[in-house]
């Protein structure tokens, strides 16, 4: 939120490198006015937000290996949603299964064209 200082993952690094390659117009670390966050990649004319969320998003995984977001992330996630944003969501266990760079454009590709078009 506002007035703390924003560290860059190398994961969402990795995703903004990856979506560069397919989408101009984000914007790292955006802030949101009305609700005071930092999205992690924004396409503000378009209200389109890629939340890039790494381990410390998520609850351990459950009996069954599923993983929930954990509650700021549903907070986040809720806030953005009302003031505006559409939200994709890109969890670092997904991220992580890509053995390519490629593969990661197609991910990225799926998920943000239907909001553009």
């Amino acid at each position: 939120m506002q007035g703390t200082e924003v560290t860059i993952s190398r994961l969402q690094r990795s995703v903004a490198a990856a979506l560069a390659a397919v989408q101009h117009g984000f914007e790292e670390e955006h802030l949101e006015p009305r609700t005071g966050y930092s999205l992690d990649l924004a396409l503000p004319s378009s209200r389109v937000a890629i939340e890039v969320d790494g381990p410390s998003h998520f609850l351990l995984p459950d009996g069954r290996g599923v993983r929930k977001p954990n509650g700021p992330t549903l907070l986040k996630r809720r806030l953005l949603r009302a003031a505006g944003w559409r939200v994709i969501s890109v969890p670092f266990y997904e991220w992580d299964g890509f053995a390519t760079a490629n593969g990661q454009q197609t991910y990225l590709e799926r998920a943000v064209a239907p909001l553009l078009g």
